[in-house]
């Protein structure tokens, strides 16, 4: 097209993904979960749901840091580390986001099934 502006890619550095974040509409909603930390939140929109969850990595690695003596010797939280020092080297909200692969879903729910007792 004439008088379109094209933009090349070279010099441009994307970081490869160090968490993966799902986003899945639930009732109205939009839920955000982040599966490595095993964290998650819901808000109107993916758009807040993202957002939302960039401030909750940030705060957790926080308070892991703060509280990695009981963190670090927890099953369910030890392996977050390695995570956590790489988060904590993020200034910003847009490093955080920069670590983040999102991938969009649905939210399949299994039916019960009743055993005979």
């Amino acid at each position: 097209m004439q008088g379109e502006k094209r933009y090349g890619l070279s010099g441009v550095s994307v970081k490869p993904p160090l968490l993966t974040v799902v986003i899945f509409p639930d009732s109205g909603k939009y839920v955000a979960k982040c599966i490595e930390l095993d964290l998650i939140t819901e808000m109107d929109t993916s758009e807040e749901a993202i957002r939302a969850m960039v401030e909750m990595i940030r705060e957790y690695a926080e308070d892991y840091r703060a509280r990695e003596d009981v963190f670090a010797r927890s099953p369910n939280r030890a392996h977050h580390k390695p995570y956590v020092d790489i988060l904590l080297e993020c200034k910003t909200d847009w490093e955080v986001q920069e670590l983040l692969e999102i991938r969009y879903g649905h939210l399949h729910i299994q039916p019960v099934s009743k055993s005979a007792t």
